[in-house]
């Protein structure tokens, strides 16, 4: 940790001299052992940027909020274990914010795929954001899921949250994640790095366990605070591309972070969605409809990326 230090404003009006390196969970640590555990991530205003300026994105924002590189003047949200490193406000986000339960929908979205690739090591991973009412990830794979998968996969998610498998961030030069991708067959990854990092740049990942994901996050600390997930849907897509047809499937779910027992399962079914899970449903379908590129053939199956880096 460096001997520099900074100075944290807190919500309350105080101020607070800390080595530079500390985290904000250092911070909620030193004030109250309960107020740690309760946090989900941390919201910071560095003091020498313009004030009430706040990180936003444009058109393909749901995609550019995951993978764009964030600008380190405006006010965001940040792991807990984010070293600080200049002077800043800080707030501490429990989950009584609507910003931490989006944060807790993404970290479901990837203990989600975590499941998938355990279960089904050759599913390709399209991408996983958080919704207003819940969260989605859609995948590629030459075998469609079925509602018999749901079943398995949600009871392998309550495992990945059982394990409390910690979330942390990774950085990697973004030829080298571009080479791993395109060797792996993950087409889709290699879309959103060719598309949201610039060449030369780090390109920033998230680990839990074995599995890492292409994300700028910020993420809850553990797989263990996402506390209950029910699959309320499944949906197929066939996109035509390089004149082939290619089969994507996504699933969507309400993750909650307060319920202290895990609820299974929610098979899909052929009927409409409900008026609850209709906006999920729409947004799912653009995103598992898009005009992929599709996988190159290969003689073998390509690897997931399940392995650890």
């Amino acid at each position: 940790m460096s001997s520099k230090n900074i100075a944290i404003h807190l919500p309350d009006g105080a101020v607070r001299e800390v080595p530079a390196g500390t985290t904000p969970f250092d911070i909620a640590n030193s004030i109250s052992p309960r107020l740690a555990a309760a946090s989900v991530v941390a919201r910071i205003t560095p003091l020498a940027s313009a004030a009430g300026t706040t990180a936003g994105h444009d058109t393909d924002s749901a995609e550019a909020g995951m993978y764009a590189a964030e600008d380190s003047s405006a006010t965001r949200l940040v792991d807990l274990a984010t070293p600080l490193a200049e002077d800043a406000r800080l707030e501490l986000v429990t989950e009584k914010d609507p910003e931490a339960l989006k944060v807790v929908r993404h970290s479901a979205a990837h203990v989600l795929a975590t499941a998938v690739l355990e279960l089904f090591p050759e599913t390709k991973l399209g991408h996983g954001p958080a919704t207003d009412s819940g969260f989605f990830y859609d995948f590629y794979r030459e075998k469609p899921f079925t509602p018999d998968d749901l079943v398995a996969i949600e009871k392998k998610m309550a495992e990945v949250v059982a394990r409390d498998e910690k979330f942390v961030r990774e950085y990697e030069p973004r030829e080298q994640a571009l080479a791993e991708f395109d060797k792996d067959g993950d087409f889709m990854k290699t879309h959103f790095v060719t598309k949201f990092t610039l060449p030369g740049s780090e390109v920033s990942f998230y680990r839990n366990g074995k599995f890492v994901d292409f994300c700028r996050g910020p993420h809850v600390p553990s797989t263990g605070r996402v506390k209950a997930v029910k699959l309320t849907a499944l949906a197929g897509a066939y996109c035509w591309a390089t004149k082939r047809t290619r089969n994507y499937s996504a699933f969507m779910a309400p993750p909650s972070s307060r319920k202290k027992t895990w609820t299974p399962t929610s098979r899909a079914s052929k009927k409409p969605p409900s008026a609850t899970t209709a906006s999920w449903a729409s947004s799912l379908t653009c995103s598992a409809s898009r005009n992929w590129p599709g996988p190159a053939s290969s003689s073998g199956t390509p690897k997931a990326r399940l392995s650890a880096r």
